[in-house]
């Protein structure tokens, strides 16, 4: 296989990956300006951060009880439409939220509940949108198209604040979200005119084979075989429970201990706000690093740089002069893109279509659950430690990482597959019970 950097225009080429990359970026975009938004729209409403706690909380709530669910019901009818759907299921929330805010007949009961909505069909969307990167682009093109998407992500984050904070000040919050709920019509159209098609004879023939199996299976059966997909690869779940350390210690520890210590010690918001657009402009540099560099070994590409996200934590502790935590920021978001961009193109190339959507789901539940319980302790227990030592405990294991990583030897030996007839034919067929991708 040639492994010489592809150009970016290459998966383009694809009709059906344009469309939906097209209107994905559109929609992320879209979800980078409603943080900022829900934010004015509570304190326009007199409330205080524990109402806009509550509202962002009953986005992410739905996803976290809902995904695996949204992952059985993506791998048993078109992945297409229920994408179409959830985007249209958000159309409607967001602009139902704009309009009420509008017109003045807002209240934190309606945001809380439309924010329900919207996390619901989000719920199923994550899913369906892994599987269906999988189902429409070639093997040897999903790193392409994986960092394509990561780095839209990373701009449409870098870009979307200020974009929320002209929209605001402009014409008011329930802009921002109307501008919001117009993405996801965009996304809804994008997907809808793509006309999808198998890549081989083998590929349709199995999945069509797998979706007569399941069409009387219980949601129950569905989960279990989507968790024996997940348990029965080591490199897979050994990488899902590095992302849970990392949402419970490391990440918690920057975003909650890293404004206070800016606050303190670095000379408060502009410091930290230096400090974070590093980190995205680092995000931005992972993802055309990704781009441009196709490693044999796929997740062993990521080890060190992971690593070195410990990096950022280990200046805080100092806590170094803003410029030098800044640095480490930028580094550690170089690590983090080119991990998003590898992980999921080794998920894709090595996990059977049929079960794709199911083991994105616990994929995304195991990485992302303790996200929550890591921001709700870690101010608590540095309390009760210290800032710094919290900081160097996290720091201490980003930096042990790389060698912890190297040991478990289905990572470090995973290889990218290239679009052979026999790599297709594998993919497309569900691998036994027990056996490692």
């Amino acid at each position: 296989m040639d492994r010489r950097p592809a150009r970016i225009p290459e998966v383009l080429h694809n009709r059906n990956f344009a469309l939906y990359y097209t209107g994905q970026s559109l929609s992320v975009l879209g979800d980078a300006i409603v943080p900022v938004a829900l934010a004015f729209a509570v304190l326009d409403l007199g409330r205080g951060a524990g109402a806009l706690g509550l509202v962002l909380a009953a986005g992410i709530a739905p996803g976290v009880l809902l995904v695996l669910v949204g992952g059985v019901v993506a791998d048993r009818i078109e992945r297409r439409r229920l994408m179409v759907a959830c985007d249209l299921v958000r159309f409607g929330s967001q602009a139902a939220q704009g309009v009420l805010l509008w017109t003045g007949h807002a209240t934190l009961l309606s945001l809380v509940l439309l924010q329900l909505v919207w996390g619901t069909a989000a719920a199923f969307f994550r899913p369906a949108s892994t599987g269906l990167i999988a189902e429409w682009v070639e093997p040897d093109r999903l790193q392409q198209a994986n960092g394509m998407v990561g780095l839209s992500d990373n701009l449409a984050y870098t870009v979307g604040p200020a974009v929320a904070g002209v929209l605001i000040a402009v014409f008011g919050p329930g802009a921002a979200l109307l501008a919001d709920a117009l993405t996801f019509a965009a996304s809804a159209v994008a997907l809808s005119l793509a006309r999808p098609a198998a890549r081989t004879a083998a590929r349709t023939a199995a999945r069509t084979a797998a979706k007569a199996a399941e069409a009387s299976a219980s949601v129950l059966r569905g989960l279990a075989e989507g968790w024996q997909e997940f348990r029965s690869r080591t490199w897979l779940w050994s990488m899902v429970l590095w992302a849970a350390t990392f949402h419970l210690l490391a990440l918690p520890s920057v975003l909650v201990l890293g404004p206070a210590v800016a606050k303190s010690d670095l000379g408060g918001a502009s410091a930290w706000a230096a400090i974070a657009a590093c980190s995205g402009l680092g995000a931005v540099v992972g993802g055309v690093i990704a781009l441009r560099h196709r490693p044999r070994y796929l997740l062993r590409a990521t080890f060190v740089p992971l690593g070195l996200y410990g990096l950022q934590l280990v200046a805080l502790a100092m806590p170094a002069r803003t410029a030098v935590v800044a640095a480490a920021a930028l580094v550690g978001g170089v690590g983090v893109a080119m991990f998003n961009v590898y992980f999921y193109t080794a998920l894709q190339q090595h996990i059977p279509l049929p079960v794709m959507s199911r083991v994105a789901s616990y994929e995304w539940l195991g990485s992302i659950a303790l996200l929550p319980v890591g921001q709700a302790l870690v101010g608590p227990v540095a309390a009760a430690t210290s800032v710094p030592g919290v900081l160097l405990v996290a720091g201490g294991w980003m930096l042990v990482s790389p060698v912890v990583l190297y040991l478990i030897r289905s990572a470090r030996e995973l290889r990218a597959v290239d679009d052979s007839p026999e790599t297709v034919v594998a993919d497309a067929t569900p691998v036994p019970a027990g056996g490692v991708a």
